[in-house]
This record gives structure tokens, sequence and C-alpha cells, in this order.
């Protein structure tokens, strides 16, 4: 894989086509969160307070990460059309999108915000060949409690296939096969993995991509799997 291959799949695959699922998730996480702290509310009396200034900061913290997402999807046009928020050049563009992105991950670390936000940063940054910056955020997310490490991982995964660190992306994704996410499946991360294998050991590769032929798997399983086996041929 090229470094432009790299740059396109993260942009399409990495990020931005799973950014919108990941926050899905969260929001319907959020809800059980709340109904489990009003049970604890009931319990223990007098900890309104306390509940209402978790809730406050949570919203802020969703505020704050659409704004700083609104930025980084803007559009980039010579003139503004006045419509919306949108920027002269790429360059303006991505330096805004850098600072947005990395003040919702400094300010809110280890929240579920702000690991989208420094995952999101790590695609944006390897997409401007910063590798040594995009790697560093795609570990710390990587290695976080939320359910965004998944795509971290992934991330991760591609930036050192990109490099032609074969063997440090077939770890990740071996771990990730053996233990998949809510972001991630077990076939998505196979046929990854079949992926990074389909040069140095195609016939494993293949192996894996046989093991997801099953009529269980979704058409876009079957699709990617069998595309896979036509390179590996």
């Amino acid at each position: 894989m090229t470094r432009h291959e790299l740059k396109e799949q993260l942009q399409h695959d990495a990020f931005r086509d799973n950014v919108d699922t990941a926050l899905d998730y969260f929001t319907t996480h959020r809800e059980q969160v709340i109904r489990w702290v009003a049970v604890i509310v009931v319990v223990a009396i007098g900890v309104g307070v306390a509940y209402w200034v978790y809730s406050h900061q949570k919203t802020s913290r969703d505020r704050a990460l659409q704004a700083a997402l609104g930025i980084a999807d803007a559009p980039v046009m010579p003139q503004s059309d006045g419509f919306g928020l949108s920027f002269p050049t790429l360059e303006k563009k991505n330096a805004a999108a850098t600072k947005a992105l990395s003040d919702v991950a400094s300010k809110y670390a280890n929240t579920e915000q702000g690991d989208i936000a420094r995952y999101y940063l790590a695609g944006l940054q390897a997409s401007e060949n910063k590798y040594a910056e995009a790697e560093a955020n795609f570990k710390a997310v990587a290695d976080s409690k939320t359910a965004v490490a998944g795509l971290a991982k992934v991330g991760l995964a591609e930036l050192y296939a990109g490099e032609g660190k074969n063997d440090q992306a077939q770890t990740i994704l071996e771990k990730l096969v053996a233990n998949p996410g809510p972001m991630v499946s077990r076939a998505q991360a196979t046929i990854m993995l079949a992926n990074v294998l389909k040069s140095k050991d195609p016939q494993r590769a293949k192996q894996l991509v046989d093991s997801l032929k099953g009529p269980t798997e979704t058409p876009a399983v079957t699709e990617a799997a069998n595309q896979v086996l036509q390179e590996i041929k």
C-alpha cells in the first residue's frame, strides 16, 4: 500500500465512514448511563446536584465534539457562500480542525468524546503525512476503555501496513480477531488481517477469507472477502 493509498483509505475507511456510527453508539449508551445514575440518585439522597453537573458536563462535551467535527467536515471554498462554515484553503481548514480536535481531546481526556476527537485527529494527521503524530494518537485511543478503541486499532494497523510494518499490523489485527468490539466485528478484523497477509502468507490469508463464506455472513462481508480472494489469486 502506497502512502497515497494509505491516506485515501484512512480518510474513507478509518474515520470518516465510521464516526457517525461511533456517535450513534455513544448516544445510545448515554441513555443507559443516565438511567443508571438515576437509580443511584434514588438510593443516595442528596446527590441530585452532582448528577445535574455530570449531565451538564456531558452535554458540553457533546457540543464541543460536534463543533470540532463541524470544522473538520467544512467545505473548502475560495469564497464563502454565506450559508455555513467554509475555508478558503485546505491548509487553513486542516489547521483549524487540528486545533479544535486537539482542544477537545485535551480538555476531555479519558472520555468518549475526547477519544473520538483524538481518533479523528489521528486520521487527519495521517492524511497530512504526519505519521509519528498519528501513531501516537491512534495508540492513545487504542489503549483506552471506550468503544472507539477498536477503530483506533484499525487505524493504527492501517498506518503500520502503509509504512510496510506488516508484522506490527498483523499483531494488532490478530488480537482484534480474537477480541472484537462493538465498533469492529470479527468479520471486519478477519478481512483486514487477510489483506495484510495476502502477500506474506497467501495460504493463511485464503483460509481466513474462506472462513467468512458461511450463509450467516452479510453480503458486504461476502463481497469484501471475495475481493481479497481475487487479489490473492
